[in-house]
């Protein structure tokens, strides 16, 4: 369980970064003393870090899931840690262009891109298992 336990860290970490944005985007009193008094946020930074956030908590937890179960079901290690490795490179991509960015088509769609490859990479051996 090591692999999938490597990468829910991971995960977590990245997570609770985009929920301190969301936070300190909200006017939290916990960060609001590191910025200027009459700081403006403008709402559509928030709705951005919002979305940011919840995406991430949308789809971690059920590849998180699939990790879990190929790697029970003694899943090569190579295959678990590459496609760790991209579904997370993605996550971050995407996570950055929606909580800390105006506007990045590149990382948007390329987190997209790269989180649905990791989840096809474990989705096929699954189904080689369940069926096969």
């Amino acid at each position: 369980m090591e692999v999938t336990l490597l990468f829910t860290t991971v995960l977590s970490v990245f997570m609770i970064v985009l929920a301190v944005r969301v936070l300190d985007l909200r006017g939290s009193p916990v960060t609001k003393s590191f910025h200027k008094p009459d700081r403006q946020i403008d709402p559509k930074d928030l709705e951005r870090a919002i979305r940011g956030h919840g995406n991430l908590i949308e789809y971690a937890p059920l590849f998180l899931i699939l990790m879990l179960a190929l790697e029970l079901s003694d899943a090569s290690k190579t295959l678990l840690y590459a496609c760790g490795i991209i579904f997370t490179l993605g996550r971050l991509m995407h996570g950055i262009a929606f909580s800390f960015m105006k506007k990045n088509g590149f990382l948007r769609i390329g987190g997209m891109s790269l989180t649905f490859i990791g989840f096809l990479g474990l989705i096929v051996p699954a189904l080689g298992i369940t069926f096969f």
